[in-house]
């Protein structure tokens, strides 16, 4: 899986990355340079299988998770979701 894998965003984690931009400019820039660097490294251990036949990751990212599908045929990570940790209280 190494090289560089093309990354993707699906509509609702563009969604979610405008509204986290909205609140805290510095976080959405953190979530989009983290992950323009895991496309650079899937192999550096940073994703997570959930499914391995699907292809479904998982990552963390700071304070946020990011839902990920790795198209290995197409050298392609699509982030279907982004979503804020919650800390419990």
């Amino acid at each position: 899986m190494s090289g560089y894998h093309e990354i993707l965003l699906a509509a609702s984690a563009v969604q979610t990355v405008r509204a986290i931009h909205r609140d805290d400019p510095g976080s959405a820039e953190f979530v989009l340079n983290s992950l323009e660097y895991l496309s650079t490294d899937v192999d550096s251990g940073a994703l997570r299988t959930i499914d391995k036949e699907a292809g479904l990751l998982t990552t963390t990212i700071g304070d946020f998770d990011a839902l990920c599908w790795l198209r290995q045929d197409e050298m392609s990570i699509i982030v279907l979701a982004v979503s804020r940790r919650r800390h419990p209280a």
